[in-house]
């Protein structure tokens, strides 16, 4: 038998250098808000680095575990660091961006119906942190990160089927 048909136990490989790859993929892709969406791409960068750094091929579910820590890690870090920026210097990172943009999508609407809209944006824009943020915000986390690092994980698991697997 060759190389590629040995087993090698998913246990004993690190995931550190995973988590760092992803993680920073994450935190660069979640600073601003808008671009949480994008966590998929974490999940590959995270489960790509792990299959390289150790030559090994990784099962789907191997492969989704490590996109999913990678992206709770990075996205984790920018959400401390996106509080910590509005609670000391009251400044949230694409708050103003996010409003233009949503702006925009205000000018065509009738007469008085943008209105409701206006509001609730001053309200998003003056809105102290609080418990209730707090709370969407970890949900998001572990939601979001769930979601994108499995995707991400599974793509990697797809595209780098080269190496002997990893279980």
């Amino acid at each position: 038998m060759s190389d590629n048909s040995e087993i090698v136990d998913f246990d004993e490989c690190s995931v550190m250098t995973a988590l760092l790859v992803g993680g920073a993929v994450a935190f660069v892709l979640t600073i601003n808000p808008l671009g949480a969406f994008s966590l998929f791409l974490a999940g590959v960068a995270g489960a790509t680095a792990f299959i390289f750094k150790h030559q090994v091929r990784l099962e789907l579910k191997h492969a989704m575990k490590v996109g999913i820590l990678a992206c709770l890690a990075g996205f984790g870090v920018s959400i401390v660091v996106y509080d910590l920026l509005w609670l000391a210097f009251d400044y949230r990172v694409g708050m103003e961006f996010n409003i233009e943009f949503v702006g925009q999508f205000m000018d065509p609407l009738a007469v008085g119906s943008s209105e409701p809209l206006q509001d609730r944006l001053d309200k998003a824009r003056e809105a102290p942190f609080g418990f209730a943020t707090l709370v969407q915000q970890i949900l998001g986390l572990f939601v979001m990160s769930g979601i994108g690092g499995a995707i991400g994980g599974a793509l990697a698991s797809v595209f780098f089927k080269k190496f002997r697997l990893a279980q």
